[in-house]
């Protein structure tokens, strides 16, 4: 019997195996996603002809819906890989609206193929798991990572147990992107980017496998059709020794991307692979190399190629959302997560150790968007308006549909403007620019909240906690819209939950305190409240003597409750609250739950003069429920616009 041959395309340096669904350069595997390879086979095959862009489609997506920008990005990604830069269009000239043409000359090579088995690496762990137990690594006859000397197939002797193996190898280790996306991508509606594992730390940059998963996830959130777990919900993990599958559970997501980074002198190696999680199934694996300064763009490759694995089908704006560059800064870049990192503590030691590094990023590049908007972000918690608002708008002027930007003018709005229907239509447009950004959703809900439309706001921290359920941020904020809502039982569920996952979180232990204030739990009221101070004040920077001064305080204010109860622990409080426009308002909230409503009424005026940043709650708040219908209570809120 004839054996069967197989059919290689061949043009310039470059070799395509369709049926292995691969292009080679000099032998060397170019890495391309399924579409792309499918791409460029019909347009091999048709050489010098023109292939319209509807033939083009059909050819590659059959009766899949997509839209026609996803071929442009194709396209792209093709002429990347084949070395066409600028307007030089050696191998596939454009046909203005009409399609493309592949120009090059295409020799067509028929083989008889020998029986191989193909070593492909089953896991980023192999890597790790061999240099942790001290071993050399073996050759890799698949890798294009390797020289093509090492590269040498395994060619079996055809005894009849000889093939049975052979064919059963290559049934099992058959490329995980070759299997079609709707097989392997279906219910994929989530998808965790763990920090990267570096295999050889570059000391000067000790956050490189979290600035890279930082760098895909800000590109993968822009999409509407998968959520995308934070940064912030990943930080934790970067040196985790855990497993991938197991921090994917807990993150509730469908899908987990994870990957080495092995760097040597000028150059950068990465190894990723994206699982679904339900069953542990590869969806998709790459091998990258690339020069160390052309980093950004081996960021923009993977999401490309994640996207294409997961069969997405992009809006125009996403497309150019997924190989945005914000800055070409590697260090810039590190500051500014470093940055996002200590603001997400939100005490005041870690927001003023935030605002540092956000400037340390725009000293080293002064048009990075985002680090003006981290910030802004940074100040907005404090009195410093104009300071805030130039930051705000130097993001907005460097990049005018920057998400995180709207996301920020529009909580600027809320708590220092009292701006609503301005916030309102911020926040619209930071989520129609991306979706994902789980701080705007967080930031309209509060919005919301204040307005009263608490339904509303329960719904929109709800997606905010669809894209990070283990944030204490948003599981404490989704608590005190309970408590506004008066549902104090719900109230205090979400705080605890917060604090489960970050004993420390202020703002949790804040929120308790004026729950168990209302609910009449004064012991928790009370423990609360030296919690709260204790976290906002000292967590950050809890030096022995700071920290034996503040236990001597809180030992003195417990006598007095024990000894006067509530009321005179309350009393207390009042002597030592000083005359920051925010004391004000928290005058306000003691000297109303004491039953004393002129007291109360005095602070508030004071605290709206002033423009105390918790002002904007001031209709919100259950504690001033009595006080609702004192006519200097509504002219306050009529003044406000609530």
């Amino acid at each position: 019997m004839k054996p069967p041959t197989k059919l290689f395309y061949e043009f310039g340096e470059f070799r395509l195996d369709a049926e292995k669904h691969r292009l080679l350069r000099e032998g060397e595997i170019v890495s391309l996603t399924p579409k792309a390879v499918e791409t460029l086979r019909v347009l091999v095959e048709r050489p010098g002809r023109l292939v319209e862009r509807d033939e083009l489609m059909n050819s590659v997506w059959g009766d899949v819906a997509v839209e026609d920008g996803n071929l442009t990005v194709t396209i792209s990604m093709l002429r990347r890989a084949l070395g066409e830069v600028g307007n030089v269009r050696k191998f596939i000239e454009t046909v203005p609206r009409l399609g493309y043409k592949f120009v090059a000359d295409v020799r067509v090579v028929e083989e008889v193929p020998a029986l191989v088995v193909e070593r492909q690496t089953l896991s980023r762990l192999v890597i790790d798991e061999e240099i942790r137990l001290g071993r050399k690594r073996a050759a890799e006859p698949t890798s294009h990572l390797l020289p093509s000397s090492r590269r040498k197939a395994m060619t079996i002797a055809a005894t009849a147990g000889a093939v049975v193996i052979a064919t059963a190898a290559l049934v099992y280790l058959r490329p995980w992107n070759s299997k079609p996306a709707s097989a392997t991508t279906a219910n994929i509606r989530s998808i965790v980017v763990l920090p990267f594992k570096a295999i050889n730390p570059d000391k000067e940059n000790p956050h490189q496998g979290l600035g890279m998963a930082d760098i895909l996830i800000t590109r993968l959130s822009n999409i509407k059709a998968i959520k995308v777990r934070p940064t912030s919900a990943v930080m934790s993990f970067e040196n985790h020794e855990e497993d991938s599958i197991s921090i994917a559970n807990k993150l509730q997501v469908d899908a987990v991307l994870e990957g080495t980074i092995y760097q040597t002198g000028d150059k950068v190696r990465v190894t990723v692979r994206l699982i679904r999680v339900s069953d542990q199934t590869p969806i998709w694996s790459g091998q990258f190399e690339r020069l160390t300064r052309d980093e950004f763009s081996l960021q923009n490759e993977i999401a490309l190629q994640v996207v294409d694995a997961l069969a997405l089908n992009l809006s125009g704006n996403e497309q150019m959302a997924l190989t945005k560059r914000y800055t070409e800064n590697a260090d810039a870049y590190q500051l500014y997560l470093k940055g996002r990192y200590h603001w997400n503590k939100r005490n005041y030691g870690d927001l003023v150790e935030a605002e540092r590094l956000f400037r340390s990023a725009i000293e080293r590049d002064p048009n990075f968007a985002l680090a003006y908007v981290g910030l802004a972000d940074s100040m907005v918690f404090a009195y410093r308006g104009a300071e805030t608002a130039s930051a705000l708008y130097k993001a907005l002027d460097l990049d005018p549909n920057l998400a995180e930007a709207y996301a920020t003018k529009g909580f600027y709005e809320t708590v220092h403007g009292w701006q609503w229907q301005e916030a309102e239509a911020d926040f619209k447009k930071s989520l129609e620019l991306n979706p994902g950004y789980a701080t705007a959703h967080q930031w309209y809900a509060t919005l919301l909240e204040i307005e009263g439309r608490y339904d509303e706001a329960k719904a929109e921290m709800q997606r905010a906690l669809e894209i990070s359920p283990m944030s204490y941020n948003f599981l404490a904020d989704l608590g005190q819209i309970h408590y506004f809502a008066h549902e104090y039982g719900k109230a205090k569920e979400y705080c605890q939950k917060a604090l489960e996952n970050y004993p420390d979180f202020a703002y949790a232990h804040e929120y308790l305190r004026y729950i168990y204030l209302k609910t009449g739990e004064y012991d928790a009221a009370v423990d609360e409240f030296h919690k709260a101070h204790f976290a906002l004040y000292f967590v950050a920077n809890r030096s022995a003597t700071e920290t034996d001064v503040r236990q001597k305080e809180i030992a003195k204010q417990k006598e007095i409750y024990r000894q006067g109860g509530i009321r005179k622990f309350i009393e207390h409080v009042l002597d030592y609250v000083g005359s920051d426009p925010s004391m004000f308002y928290n005058k306000a909230t003691f000297y109303a739950f004491l039953g004393e409503k002129e007291n109360a009424l005095d602070n508030l005026e004071k605290a709206f003069q002033a423009r105390a940043f918790m002002m904007a709650w001031v209709k919100a708040e259950p504690v001033f429920d009595d006080l609702r219908s004192e006519p200097r209570y509504q002219a306050i809120l009529k003044k406000m616009g609530l």
